[in-house]
């Protein structure tokens, strides 16, 4: 019985890899966490893609780092978003 609950366990969490809209990914740079979110099927609103994006530093929301990125930048400067160069 126990080792089917970890099968069960282990089979939920590798599906739950699957997933395109898991989530930021580890690792992944904010241009693109923001490249992947505007590009997905249900095409949100630059605003929100960079809601989901952002890190935070205990509830306080960091500005995006859009290096080399000049087309998220003036998407940014536009959206009143906060990012750094």
């Amino acid at each position: 019985m126990f080792y089917k609950l970890i099968f069960v366990g282990i089979a939920i969490l590798m599906l739950g890899g699957c997933n395109p809209e898991m989530g930021r990914l580890p690792f992944e740079s904010d241009v693109g966490c923001l490249r992947k979110e505007l590009s997905s099927p249900d095409q949100p609103s630059f605003q929100m893609a960079a809601n989901f994006c952002q890190k935070t530093d205990h509830g306080v929301p960091l500005p995006l780092n859009l290096k080399n990125a000049i087309d998220l930048q003036m998407r940014a400067e536009q959206a009143n978003i906060a990012y750094t160069q």
